[in-house]
């Protein structure tokens, strides 16, 4: 019987799956690239640095206590499946940076290994090492400046809503406001393909980036509305039923410090727990 994703191997205690999707990624990262080993090959090199990616969030969970369930790689990146999250802000805002950063210092490390001369206007690499450590390097630098968009659920969306809870608000409505920043940045996305189909441009990227964009709009949405079945007390949003807020959304409730959000205290499966995906 075919599955959607298989295990790989295990890592620190957390087992590695890789998603059936993973294969249109790695299809059209060697179909890009006039020789298709080096394509392969930088393929391998993205599922590795994605991997070290969501265990720097893993791990960084782990040491707050939290349990980990698994980490599956597919098209869109990496999802690391937590079964509770940090209770504090601070520990959340750590957990939600610490992907980006080894993302950067992957990224500093395959920049600083090939160290191209430039010529002209052109880069000039002595061997074809470095050229692949180069793409590596760019790669992962994409990775960090893609993650730190204040696109929640993703890295960046996290650490804004963290910061949020810190100084400002109640994790409630931190969560608000960061996932109507999530579903605008969704929704410039979703405006940059369209823009990208009416002059011919980024031809090979435009359907995971829409991919991408529904994603964040959808996912934006369910966080919100599983965090506030968690407070269990917020009044009917007044703009429900326009495809911004959502029809079933709410507005949060009085900012009065009283929401006990985490862990959930709701069962799914016959276990209480939840499933919190991070995203690439």
């Amino acid at each position: 019987m075919l599955k959607s994703s298989y295990h790989l191997f295990t890592v620190f205690g957390i087992p590695i799956k890789a998603d059936l999707s993973l294969l249109v990624l790695l299809f059209m990262l060697t179909a890009g690239e006039r020789d298709p080993v080096f394509g392969l090959g930088l393929g391998l090199a993205l599922l590795v640095s994605i991997t070290l990616h969501e265990l720097g969030h893993s791990l960084t969970a782990m040491a707050f206590g939290c349990r980990v369930r698994d980490i599956t790689l597919m098209m869109l990146g990496g999802c690391a499946t937590l079964l509770n999250m940090p209770r504090k802000a601070w520990q959340e805002f750590l957990v939600a940076i610490a992907g980006p950063l080894v993302s950067l210092t992957l990224a500093a490390a395959g920049l600083l290994a090939c160290w191209p001369e430039v010529r002209g206007h052109s880069y000039v690499f002595s061997n074809k090492t470095a050229y692949f450590f180069f793409h590596a390097g760019v790669m992962n630098a994409f990775l960090f400046g893609f993650n730190m968009l204040p696109a929640f659920p993703m890295d960046g969306g996290r650490i804004l809503r963290a910061f949020l809870q810190q100084f400002f608000m109640t994790r409630v409505r931190a969560t608000w406001v960061a996932s109507r920043i999530g579903r605008g940045v969704a929704i410039l996305m979703g405006l940059s393909v369209l823009y990208s189909l009416l002059t011919g441009s980024a031809e090979s990227y435009k359907f995971i980036r829409l991919l991408i964009a529904f994603y964040i709009y959808q996912s934006a949405e369910r966080e919100y509305r599983m965090v506030l079945l968690e407070e269990s007390g917020g009044r009917l949003n007044p703009f429900a039923g326009f495809p911004f807020f959502g029809r079933d959304s709410r507005t949060p409730p009085p900012d009065d410090g009283k929401a006990i959000v985490s862990p959930p205290p709701y069962a799914r499966g016959g276990a209480t727990r939840v499933d919190v995906h991070k995203e690439l």
